[in-house]
């Protein structure tokens, strides 16, 4: 609790005056973590990649995406954590009462007119990041995304502690997957809001579809995704993986002008459960390899397991052989009761996809029912 109590609240300030966010940096650095934007759309990218932002300081006039423009991207965002961001907005001199009125009717929390004293910016940044984390915590309350009605982060990690909890007693697999919809900020700047909500709904509707009862789906950002898959091995996860991303890549938008095709990068995590694991390193893992998966040019999926040192993985790989092949030839010799129960785990594990295979071919099984 103390940590939390300490930690600094994050400040975005966008300006294209290098001169002004050097001085809002200089007024509010030492009690604040203080992020940058050149312009409306630079801040616009940031607030929607990092969710620790709690105030924003928007300068009025700016190129690319102006400051009213970068307001209503805010206001009329579907997250509802950042439609609900705390917005105060820098104008100038010669800005007269009607324009801060219509900054106001805009959606703006407060404004401030330059050039603006420290205790002025200090004030502001106190009293609305106190504000915006008092909002936060009762949305978290809630458990579940309003848009989409998956589970939001909160309720997410509180699900993953406990399925942790059970697999570190039982000695059984835990999964997590973090995905992504690649390419979703371009899609949202060249077809607006109305689509990209649109294809955010239409993803969390395939989780439902594809998922097992026993997972557990997110939403944890704009375009961004988590899956809790209890009591499943990497192996088996990354059946479910690939089928979740075949059933969502196939999703096509037609706007009138022209289809958008989605691909959704996933970053898998599958970790050895142990006494005092927390899931939030499983959640880092997982985000960790969605960095990865986002940055391949080819297939978009990495696992955690990829990351392990190459002397390691192949010494794994090579025990894990020599047990399969050992019990293989028991069970041919009819003496699948001399399998040591060490054996067991990873034998089930390797027959899995086959068995899921052969259940899918109608024609085989024609013929063991004849």
């Amino acid at each position: 609790m103390g940590d939390q109590a300490d930690q600094k609240a994050e400040i975005l300030i966008v300006d294209d005056s290098k001169v002004i966010r050097k001085a809002a940096t200089k007024m509010l650095g030492d009690g604040y973590v203080i992020h940058e934007a050149v312009d409306g759309r630079d801040g616009w990218q940031q607030i929607q990649q990092n969710a620790s932002i709690s105030v924003v300081f928007t300068d009025m006039q700016m190129p690319e995406m102006n400051g009213m423009e970068l307001l209503d991207s805010i206001r009329s965002a579907d997250d509802e954590r950042i439609a609900g961001l705390p917005v105060i907005m820098i104008t100038g001199q010669g800005d007269t009462e009607e324009t801060k009125q219509q900054v106001f009717e805009a959606g703006a929390t407060d404004f401030i007119a330059k050039p603006f004293s420290s205790i002025d910016l200090l004030t502001r940044a106190k009293s609305y990041a106190q504000l915006n984390a008092k909002v936060v915590e009762l949305e978290k309350q809630t458990g579940h995304d309003k848009l989409t009605g998956l589970f939001n982060a909160n309720s997410f990690e509180e699900q993953g502690d406990k399925a942790l909890s059970f697999a570190s007693r039982h000695g059984v697999s835990i999964s997590a997957v973090y995905l992504e919809i690649d390419g979703f900020q371009d899609i949202f700047l060249s077809h607006g809001k109305s689509v990209a909500t649109q294809i955010i709904i239409a993803v969390a509707k395939r989780f439902e579809a594809v998922l097992r009862t026993e997972d557990v789906a997110a939403r944890i950002g704009v375009s961004k995704y988590a899956l809790l898959l209890p009591l499943t091995s990497h192996t088996h996860a990354k059946i479910v993986v690939d089928r979740v991303r075949a059933a969502i890549n196939k999703l096509v938008f037609d706007t009138g002008k022209e289809k958008i095709r989605i691909v959704l990068a996933a970053g898998l995590a599958s970790p050895e459960a142990r006494e005092g694991m927390q899931f939030s390193e499983i959640m880092d893992q997982a985000d960790d390899t969605l960095k990865r998966a986002l940055g391949k040019a080819g297939d978009k999926i990495a696992s955690y397991v990829e990351a392990q040192p190459k002397q390691e993985a192949d010494e794994t790989g090579a025990n894990l052989e020599r047990e399969l092949q050992q019990a293989f030839k028991l069970i041919l010799e009819g003496n699948y009761f001399k399998i040591e129960r060490s054996h067991l785990k990873p034998l089930v594990e390797r027959l899995t996809p086959f068995m899921e295979y052969v259940e899918n071919q109608d024609d085989i099984i024609d013929e063991f029912s004849e």
